[in-house]
């Protein structure tokens, strides 16, 4: 076995996500038309990967996964030791005698991965395509046909299956949203205990309350949770919010009188499920044309929520959004592609271990299933102005829809 170490324990105490895995992995392996998937990388880097093994680790490991059997981790030394007592894959291939021998031989092991992966597939891939992730390095890519093996691209095998959720998956993402509405409320006090200065600037302690100030304040909260921001936290006052994605500069000023954006979506640290909240706050008075946007948006809110279930189609719950906006005025380019104003980007995203994840509400004629966790975000936006979003995150039911960022006023008037 050129040195390998080829560890199984019995199949009757795998410790892995259950059956419902391997039957959904088998049955995307069928439509996929592979025989078995393999994977390099981090799992901190890959969500994939992550979800795969359930291994907490910088570190890169090797996967493999034929169909109808479960899957093994390939990885030396340490990593091997720590992946055998924190993943729940208990199928492990050390690689352990390969760097030694690399390391002999004083050849670099990054540049002979190969030399790594190749006894592990000779010996243990059982089929003839192989699947591989968009998410794999060309030069792994490169290495695994060099080898003569059929390779098939499957990008969207595993996002496929990480797609339902588990009951366990789902409270983390519930977790992720108490502590990402706690982060929001947290700003809120910040706004609301501020005095309106010069040019309606908010004053909080003495001085400009500034996105780069608020931005440290629901860090440090987050902290407090033992979460942290996936991404840059988006934070955009009065019109800089036409922009939907605008980031906010640290320097800019909260303003009284004007919509302020805040769209907070952080990852827990230790279990690494996010949550995607959007509050508009406004400080003072909203104009009669904003306070027409809020309206708006919560009664496409309401729509969606009324039709999100099991079994719907994914361009009915679209509809349900944008017909609304539109029998109250408001444009999109869902309906309009031309549209300059109003809903001006999708209704919202599958969320788990990513920020953006399966399923998506650009797959019109797909259908929502039980265990789907959505981030939904209607918005309307207009030059001059600014916008207005509202977003929750909702796990699909047979029923209506639970929400899962609870305890936080759709409307934030202060």
């Amino acid at each position: 076995m050129n040195g390998s170490f080829f560890h199984q324990l019995p199949s009757s105490i795998f410790v892995t996500r259950g059956n419902n895995m391997l039957d959904d992995m088998d049955a995307l392996m069928e439509k996929y038309e592979i025989d078995g998937l393999f994977s390099y990388g981090s799992p901190f880097d890959s969500p994939n990967l992550l979800w795969l093994t359930g291994f907490r680790s910088g570190d890169r490991i090797f996967y493999l996964q034929n169909k109808g059997e479960e899957g093994i981790i390939g990885a030396p030394f340490n990593t091997l030791d720590r992946a055998k007592k924190e993943s729940f894959v208990k199928r492990t291939y050390d690689m352990s005698e390969s760097v030694v021998q690399l390391l002999k031989e004083n050849k670099p092991v990054m540049e002979h991965r190969d030399a790594l992966f190749g006894p592990m597939l000779q010996e243990l891939f059982t089929g003839n395509v192989l699947g591989v992730p968009d998410e794999i390095p060309a030069s792994i890519l490169v290495l695994i046909q060099k080898l003569g093996y059929e390779v098939k691209v499957v990008r969207d095998l595993v996002p496929d299956a990480r797609a339902t959720k588990t009951s366990k998956e789902i409270k983390m993402v519930k977790k992720a949203g108490d502590a990402t509405v706690g982060a929001i409320k947290k700003v809120v006090e910040m706004i609301k205990d501020s005095d309106v200065g010069t040019n309606k600037t908010l004053m909080h302690n003495g001085s400009p309350l500034t996105v780069g100030k608020v931005k440290i304040a629901l860090e440090h909260f987050l902290l407090d949770k033992n979460a942290e921001s996936s991404e840059d936290t988006i934070l955009a006052v009065g019109d800089k919010a036409f922009d939907w994605h605008y980031l906010g500069n640290p320097e800019d000023e909260l303003k009284a009188d004007v919509p302020i954006i805040l769209d907070v979506f952080p990852r827990l640290k230790q279990d690494r499920y996010v949550a995607d909240v959007t509050r508009t706050i406004v400080k003072g008075t909203p104009s009669k044309r904003v306070k027409e946007m809020f309206e708006a948006v919560q009664a496409a809110v309401d729509a969606v929520v009324d039709v999100l279930t099991d079994g719907a189609k994914i361009d009915d719950v679209n509809l349900a959004c944008f017909n609304t906006l539109k029998q109250l005025g408001f444009d999109s380019r869902r309906l309009n592609p031309d549209a300059k104003d109003g809903m001006t980007h999708g209704l919202g995203h599958g969320i788990g271990l990513e920020v953006h994840e399966q399923p998506s509400m650009y797959k019109r004629e797909d259908h929502f299933a039980e265990g789907h966790i959505m981030a939904i975000e209607p918005g309307v936006y207009f030059e001059g102005i600014g916008g207005v979003r509202i977003e929750n995150d909702y796990a699909v039911t047979k029923g209506k829809a639970e929400l899962l960022t609870k305890n936080l006023d759709n409307m934030l008037w202060v």
